[in-house]
């Protein structure tokens, strides 16, 4: 048998088998407990980040989940943790961990972080409290099961990647800096600049 057609077949058993349970939690309390939990991690991080600098936050803020979304996608599909519930009839809960409490907590570790040196800090204190209590409190609710994993790999995991997206974050910007030097405004030159000759009025 094809082995692309085996996946499918797999892939189709696999999406019934969630819609089922994903059906089974909507009508219970756990389920609006996660919807609950979070729409406040959304209130908190409004409240505390710096809205002078929303932009960059947020652009940090989209590595992290386009990594952590790669990273948590491998991690339940090579059997190392499981979701127990979901937002979505996903294999894993992208709304809960991938795109709100770990690009929101790394956002706040960017804002309070001027150098490299108080991000290594903050940074390990953003990951800390993400490894180390959240994640297991998240356990034991039974929202999150670990299997061949454990809570110091998640905090390894957590401060590496949120050290390497703050890179790929400051080369960009470097990036776009040089890219002004070299060309100040472009869009207002483009703006200012007619896109076609001026027409002469007078008729001869």
């Amino acid at each position: 048998m094809d082995i692309d057609f085996l996946i499918y077949q797999k892939r189709e058993e696999l999406w019934q088998l969630l819609l089922t349970s994903w059906k089974q939690d909507l009508p219970s309390f756990r389920y609006l407990g996660i919807i609950a939990f979070i729409a406040l991690y959304y209130y908190l991080w409004y409240r505390l980040t710096d809205k002078r600098r929303l932009v960059d936050l947020l652009f940090y803020g989209s590595l992290i989940t386009v990594a952590w979304t790669l990273v948590d996608s491998f991690g339940v599909m090579a059997g190392l943790w499981l979701y127990k519930h979901r937002t979505l009839p996903l294999l894993h809960d992208v709304f809960l961990r991938d795109w709100t409490i770990t690009p929101l907590t790394f956002m706040l570790v960017q804002q309070y972080s001027h150098s490299w040196r108080q991000f290594f800090v903050w940074n390990a204190v953003g990951a800390g409290f993400l490894a180390y209590v959240i994640i297991p409190s998240l356990h034991i609710a039974g929202f999150y099961h670990l299997i061949h994993y454990n809570y110091t790999y998640i905090f390894l995991s957590y401060y590496i990647v949120a050290a390497l997206m703050r890179a790929a974050f400051h080369l960009t910007v470097q990036v776009q800096e040089k890219a002004r030097e070299n060309n100040p405004r472009p869009l207002e030159n483009a703006l200012i600049r007619p896109a076609f000759k001026p027409r002469d009025d007078k008729e001869e």
